[in-house]
């Protein structure tokens, strides 16, 4: 009960913005202090150039918008091309892993999916092998969804507040008064 409890407070924090980064912020700070993550990264899909980039994270030496991940490549492309989590326990184990840090043990990296497509990644790491158990990976994946729909949300809003800020209704002209 109390891990449904924790999920319902996590997508109520995800989900009470329509502001893309602040979606993003409330989500690496329930990473690092709900589940006490030592590192986290949120990649976005680059639909321009069909690829992921590092928009925000924590624990990391790089800076949002310096690494790229090409789908399908990597632990973190190869969630995105999956639509599944993938964890590792051990990434000197699997050919997949690309190293960008160099205490990395352990990888998870979960898909953000809105409507059958991949929108971005949740990728975490640790400096411990085997560090994320079955069940913090099926509480990260629920947990995943709604941090989707967040984005999805406050890009829809975003989109929506263009539109109509460009559109301006024609201003009538003063009607002119007919002599009587």
């Amino acid at each position: 009960m109390q891990k449904i409890a924790i999920l319902y407070d996590l997508s109520q924090a995800v989900m009470s913005t329509f502001d893309v980064d602040e979606v993003l912020n409330r989500t690496l700070s329930i990473m690092r202090d709900y589940f006490q993550m030592p590192n986290a990264g949120i990649f976005l899909v680059d639909e321009e150039k069909q690829d992921l980039y590092l928009r925000a994270g924590f624990g990391r030496p790089h800076q949002p918008g310096e690494v790229r991940q090409a789908v399908g490549e990597g632990l973190i492309g190869a969630a995105a091309k999956t639509k599944r989590a993938v964890s590792v326990g051990d990434v000197s184990t699997d050919k997949r892993y690309i190293k960008r840090l160099s205490a990395t043990r352990s990888e998870l990296a979960i898909p953000l999916i809105v409507r059958d497509s991949v929108v971005g990644v949740l990728d975490f790491q640790s400096e411990s092998t085997n560090y994320y158990d079955g069940e913090t990976i099926d509480l990260l994946t629920l947990f995943a969804t709604q941090v989707s729909l967040g984005l999805e949300n406050a890009r829809l809003y975003s989109s929506e507040r263009r539109r109509s800020s460009s559109w301006r209704p024609s201003t009538p002209s003063p009607a002119r008064q007919q002599p009587s």
